[in-house]
């Protein structure tokens, strides 16, 4: 059994999207009476209108309709039904192509100026969970230290960048520059809300307690791995180097692996760990 909440549905929409109800029908070229039928359930669009609807809000016309089962689903079940009557394989594809699909389907709803923490409720019991085999590896932690998931695949050139000098250097030059204790710091006071998105080595120096030249050989290894940039401003005290950068969610992201790695508590909701050999072997 399915239940059609469609005028609930419109008025979230519409309230997600921010615009009112003339704003809907100046769009779609009806009345604002007719919004408001819609909207009170007094009658339904049809069939025409609803595509018209649907590319508006630029959702599927199932999430127009509001259609859902009686009863809430769980996200689980929900998972599990994309991946019914799949093989090995297909499975592991699908599972990418949501994780590929998810934020990008929620991005347009959440509002710009939305400056709260958005923190995941931490589990109660265990707070982690690992799944790895030869073609996939997914790992996923909530606590109040870390939140993030993580998923990794084969990949055609079977890693072998990883041991091609050109690349190891630069490789090693990102992992040489987050090995030094005071460029954390740096990264640290770059991602906070603290740090302005342009600043000087001198701003740097007096937030961090380090020299001027400490701070410039940092912000100077930073500008070489992309944490930042710098370009010359002339003014009327001189030359100045001006550095910018509003944070990299990619270091931000591989510095929360490390400490996992190296500090994370080891209790898992669940660890399943077949194999992690995902170079050589056959095609993925």
């Amino acid at each position: 059994m399915y239940e059609c909440n469609i005028a609930e549905k419109l008025i979230e929409l519409r309230t997600a999207k921010g615009v009112t109800q003339e704003d809907v029908a100046n769009a779609l070229a009806v009345s604002n009476k007719t919004i408001s039928k819609w909207e009170n359930g007094v009658s339904a669009p049809d069939l025409p209108m609803l595509i018209e609807l649907s590319k508006y809000y630029n959702v599927s016309t199932d999430a127009l309709l509001g259609i859902a089962m009686e009863g809430k689903q769980t996200t689980e079940n929900f998972l599990k039904a994309q991946f019914e009557g799949l093989d090995g394989r297909a499975i592991v594809l699908k599972a990418f192509e949501l994780v590929c699909a998810m934020i990008p389907a929620g991005y347009q709803i959440i509002k710009e100026d939305d400056a709260d923490a958005i923190i995941p409720e931490k589990l109660d019991r265990m707070n982690r969970s690992c799944i790895s085999r030869e073609n996939f590896y997914q790992f996923t932690v909530n606590s109040e230290a870390a939140n993030m998931a993580v998923m990794l695949l084969r990949n055609q050139e079977d890693f072998k960048w990883m041991v091609t000098e050109e690349s190891a250097e630069r490789i090693a030059k990102l992992f040489g520059f987050l090995s030094n204790a005071d460029a954390l710091k740096l990264c640290h006071f770059i991602h906070s809300r603290d740090c302005s998105g342009n600043f000087t080595a001198d701003y740097v120096a007096n937030n961090l307690e380090l020299s001027v030249e400490q701070a410039e050989a940092l912000l100077s290894e930073g500008c070489e791995i992309g944490l930042c940039s710098n370009h010359i401003a002339h003014l009327e005290s001189g030359v100045v180097t001006i550095y910018e950068s509003f944070g990299s969610g990619m270091i931000l992201s591989l510095i929360t692996l490390a400490y996992e790695y190296m500090c994370g508590i080891k209790s898992y909701n669940y660890y399943i760990n077949s194999s992690s050999k995902m170079i050589g072997g056959g095609k993925a």
